[in-house]
């Protein structure tokens, strides 16, 4: 528990020393929730725009875990890797439940395999979106080093 509450205490800094808060880094994230509350519900309104596009139903599961993997990555996730394999796991975890709660308790709704595919692709999307801002904010962290004179690199070097 010791190393829980010593993670949450570093985190607020982290978050800060790889540019952005913690408010709006969190704010995503519930934003990012809050889209998985549909996955739950007994069935979607006729009248919401997009519900009779085929297939649809597909790019928002890939979407939603994208966008749910990479905010829940950036927040608890800023600087070190070991959370992350968590984040995919509660994914998967969560992946699984939507298609057995639509499966036995909502009969208006059906589970569905290839959905199930597709929270897994986009699972796989978070990772590489939250893998790419890392890789980027620390190129733009080491770019003044590489505009050094060459000389001085050069002798540092030796």
């Amino acid at each position: 528990m010791d190393a829980v509450v010593d993670f949450l205490r570093r985190l607020p800094d982290e978050i800060g020393r790889m540019g952005g808060s913690l408010a709006g880094r969190a704010g995503l994230l519930a934003v990012a929730l809050l889209l998985n509350i549909g996955f739950y519900l007994p069935s979607l309104p006729a009248s919401m725009p997009g519900t009779g596009v085929p297939h649809l139903d597909k790019a928002v599961h890939l979407l939603v875990f994208a966008l749910t993997v990479f905010t829940a990555g950036r927040l608890l996730a800023p600087r070190r890797r070991f959370p992350m394999g968590w984040i995919v796991v509660v994914a998967l975890g969560h992946a699984l439940l939507i298609e057995l709660v639509q499966l036995v308790a909502l009969p208006q709704r059906s589970g569905d395999g290839v959905d199930i595919l597709f929270d897994v692709v986009g699972i796989a999307l978070g990772i590489g979106l939250w893998i790419g801002e890392r890789l980027r904010r620390a190129s733009s962290v080491r770019a003044p080093e590489s505009e050094a004179d060459p000389e001085s690199v050069a002798e540092g070097r030796r």
